[in-house]
């Protein structure tokens, strides 16, 4: 956790002169979980683009594993910071799943063998076995989150940015493209997560970036941030539930008032029920 795969010193990106980005430094670590939160229009998927070399910052500095990325070198970034679009119909544009999945490792110049190993590694992944000969428009939206997860998989790239990745999802399959991103992070990826969803934020992220009108404006552990009232405001989210109702808990004195706070509401009830001795 200690080697820093991707860098950026001073980046500032604009649209038509209009300034989005505006001199961001961040850093990331191998094996990170990281939420980037912030309002709409706040640069977070403008972010992402420049990360991945979709877009190249008008000033700033970006490093690969200590290596500056230039010009000639954004294909490292192509191939090494995957992205998977908050809107899956964007992202897909094959005749079937199969097709679809196989397009990223074509395009990287792979032979016909490993493209084959590769796409079949990722439709089992992500138990699109079943659907791999229909057409990627016509599937539900949870699958079509699937195949696009299953497009950036197959690329085998180190680290994986999602934007919004359970927007517009039900409850169900919200979840298991929560449960994705625990795997892919078992499996040793990195993983960034724009998201407007706090109580996500704070049970998945080790650390939270926050965004507001262009600039980073704060960067931390999730207890520490959703903490910082100023910061919430300016970002427009609100405390996570779990966090609020161990804050009224402790206020009243009916929990401990020091050590960490649970993470989820299972955690929450293991520390009331193990506080008053109370088995389930």
């Amino acid at each position: 956790m200690d080697d820093i795969l991707l860098e950026g010193k001073g980046l500032s990106f604009s649209y038509e002169k209009k300034p989005v980005l505006k001199n961001i430094c961040f850093s990331v670590k191998r094996g990170e979980k990281i939420a980037v939160m912030g309002p709409n229009g706040a640069g977070k998927s403008t972010f992402f683009l420049n990360l991945n070399g979709v877009l190249q910052a008008g000033q700033g500095e970006i490093f690969w594993d200590g290596k500056k990325v230039g010009k000639k070198e954004r294909r490292r970034l192509q191939r090494n910071v995957g992205f998977v679009f908050q809107d899956a119909d964007s992202q897909l544009i094959a005749s079937n799943v199969r097709a679809e999945v196989s397009f990223g490792p074509i395009n990287l110049g792979l032979s016909k063998e490993e493209v084959i190993e590769r796409v079949e590694e990722a439709i089992e992944y992500l138990s699109l076995s079943d659907l791999q000969d229909r057409p990627p428009h016509y599937l539900s939206g949870g699958e079509k989150k699937r195949v696009s997860i299953a497009d950036i998989l197959a690329m085998r790239p180190e680290i994986f940015l999602f934007d919004e990745p359970m927007a517009a999802l039900d409850p169900i399959n919200a979840e298991k493209v929560e449960q994705i991103l625990y795997w892919l992070h078992k499996e040793g990826k990195t993983i960034l997560v724009a998201t407007h969803d706090v109580d996500f934020a704070y049970r998945f992220a080790d650390r939270v970036l926050v965004f507001s009108n262009g600039c980073l404006i704060a960067d931390g552990p999730p207890q520490e941030i959703f903490r910082q009232g100023e910061i919430m405001e300016r970002a427009h989210l609100k405390k996570p539930t779990v966090m609020a109702i161990w804050e009224a808990l402790r206020k009243a004195k009916l929990v401990e008032e020091q050590g960490e706070y649970p993470r989820t509401g299972e955690q929450a009830a293991e520390k009331i029920l193990a506080l008053h001795d109370i088995k389930k």
